[in-house]
This record gives C-alpha cells, sequence and structure tokens, in this order.
C-alpha cells in the first residue's frame, strides 16, 4: 500500500580536470519515508487527511568546481603585436610566462541531509510540504591563498574550505473546482543561510573568507545622519573625525565612532582590528517567496 520506501544510490564520479588519485570520487547516498496515512489506524481520517508522509535523507555528491577543463597544464598566454619593442617598424607577438598550477585539485564533497513532511488534506485539494535541510560543502575550492608578492605570480585556487549551508522550506497548494471551472493557487516560501566554516585566512582579511564568516556579509561604517548645518559637522568630526575624505559639511553623512579612538578607521582591515567597522547587512537574500 505504499506506506513506506527506501533507496540506496552509489556513484562513482570521474573527471577529466584532476589528475592521478584525485580523479575519481565515491559518493553514497540513502533515502526513506512512511506513508503514515497509510496504515490501518489511520483510515477512520483518510477522507480528510489523505498524505501524510514523513521522509528523510542522507547523501553525498561531488562537484567539479573549476573554470578551466584542464586546470592541472600550464599555459602560456599569447597577444598579437603588441611588444614594448618595435623590429622593422612592427610590434611583435609575444608570449607570457604561465601561472603557477595545482596538481592536487580534487573534487568537492557535497554533504546533505534534509527532513521533511508532505500532507494532502481533502481529498488532496490542499497540499503542501515542509522540509529542513543542511548541506555541508567539503574541500570546497576557495579564493586563492594569500601568499607573499616575493613569488611572483599568482597563487592556484586550491580545496581550501569547507561550508555550511543550512535552511527550510515551505511549500502549500489549494486545487479545486466550481462545476466546470477549475482553479489553484500555490504558495511557497524558503530560507536559506550560508557560513564558512573553515578557510586558512591566519590575517584575519576582511577582503576575503575567513572562519566562521556568513557567505556574503558586508561590512561598512555606521551612519548617525546627516549633518544638517556646517557647525554641526564640525562638533562632530570634532571627536570622530573620519580618515577618509575632505572637506567634510553640511549634506555630508556623519559617521560613528564605535570604538571612541576619536577617529573612523577600519584599523587594519582584519577580523582582529577592524576599527569602526561592523556587519551592517548581507547581499544573500534571506526569504524567497513565490505566489501563483
Amino acid at each position: 500500500k505504499d506506506r513506506y520506501f527506501i533507496a540506496a544510490h552509489v556513484r562513482y564520479d570521474g573527471s577529466s580536470r584532476f589528475v592521478g588519485d584525485k580523479r575519481w570520487g565515491l559518493f553514497p547516498s540513502f533515502s526513506a519515508g512512511w506513508n503514515i496515512a497509510r496504515e490501518e489506524f489511520f483510515e477512520p481520517i483518510t477522507h480528510y487527511i489523505g498524505t501524510l508522509k514523513l521522509r528523510g535523507s542522507w547523501g553525498q555528491l561531488g562537484n567539479n568546481n573549476t573554470d578551466n577543463w584542464y586546470p592541472f597544464f600550464q599555459t602560456l598566454s599569447t597577444n598579437s603585436q603588441n611588444s614594448a619593442w618595435v623590429i622593422n617598424g612592427q610590434q611583435m607577438n609575444t608570449a607570457s610566462l604561465p601561472g603557477i598550477v595545482s596538481d592536487v585539485l580534487t573534487w568537492e564533497t557535497i554533504e546533505s541531509w534534509d527532513i521533511g513532511l508532505d500532507f494532502g488534506l481533502f481529498n488532496n485539494r490542499l497540499t503542501g510540504s515542509i522540509e529542513y535541510y543542511n548541506r555541508y560543502t567539503y574541500d570546497m575550492v576557495g579564493p586563492a591563498p594569500t601568499l607573499p608578492a616575493v613569488l611572483g605570480t599568482n597563487a592556484p585556487r586550491v580545496n581550501n574550505a569547507d561550508m555550511k549551508s543550512y535552511g527550510w522550506e515551505l511549500d502549500i497548494s489549494w486545487r479545486d473546482r466550481i462545476k466546470d471551472f477549475n482553479y489553484g493557487i500555490r504558495f511557497n516560501l524558503s530560507d536559506n543561510q550560508d557560513k564558512i566554516l573553515t578557510y586558512p585566512n591566519e590575517s584575519g582579511n576582511l577582503g576575503t573568507y575567513s572562519s566562521g564568516m556568513m557567505l556574503n556579509e558586508i561590512w561598512g561604517y555606521t551612519t548617525v545622519g546627516i549633518a544638517q548645518t556646517q557647525e554641526q559637522m564640525d562638533q562632530h568630526i570634532a571627536n570622530a573625525r573620519p580618515n577618509f575624505g575632505t572637506s567634510w559639511g553640511a549634506g555630508d553623512i556623519m559617521y560613528a565612532d564605535l570604538n571612541g579612538d576619536g577617529e573612523v578607521t577600519n584599523g587594519s582591515n582584519t577580523i582582529y582590528d577592524h576599527g569602526d567597522l561592523t556587519i551592517i547587512g548581507n547581499s544573500t537574500p534571506r526569504y524567497n517567496f513565490g505566489l501563483t
């Protein structure tokens, strides 16, 4: 009677974007569900509740997150007639030294688990689902590590980060019929957040990932209003002078000195010394919704 289901899968994926023992990955998954409404003890109310299914799943998938099809090859970039010298009245074609490549680049492992509830009421005229999920991306290809300038070139991107995504989804719909007229309405709402779990940013530079940060968080200064007069601005910057900009006056924004040092600065622009910067928002939309 379709009371329950159990399924398991195993994937063994290979990618030509990786080399050696980094090329192949094994990714298992399984799922299970139980439709409580199909049990005998539920029969007296199945006219009102036709579906009541609990479900859950866990699984891993691989992601070959690279912009280059063959990122382990060093390639010379070439340009036409752009040399800094002229021979026989013409600029020469040039080729530049290749950058560093990584031979340890491999699959990102995306591990997900979720639990959900599906329901159908009043002969399935009212249906919906509620789901909560966690998704971990292990060995994520993050921003290239910052290396000393003496290296002379940019560092390659490698598997250097772990990230957690989590959220919930809600979907509700109503379908019915009035004589020969069929109609339906559907509403969905979801929330999602992403958190960087680990990333090698020992200096705490705010310009890249750091362990514990929310993805796409925005650091900025706090404002206390717009100066209405020159006198008001002069009184403000006497105790909170920004180390950026000049000729502060009426109509300009007044920035808050949060650490009380008499200046408005970004400190060392790190999570350890960020001066008067604070987290003022996030560019990732929290709530997505739709109505049909």
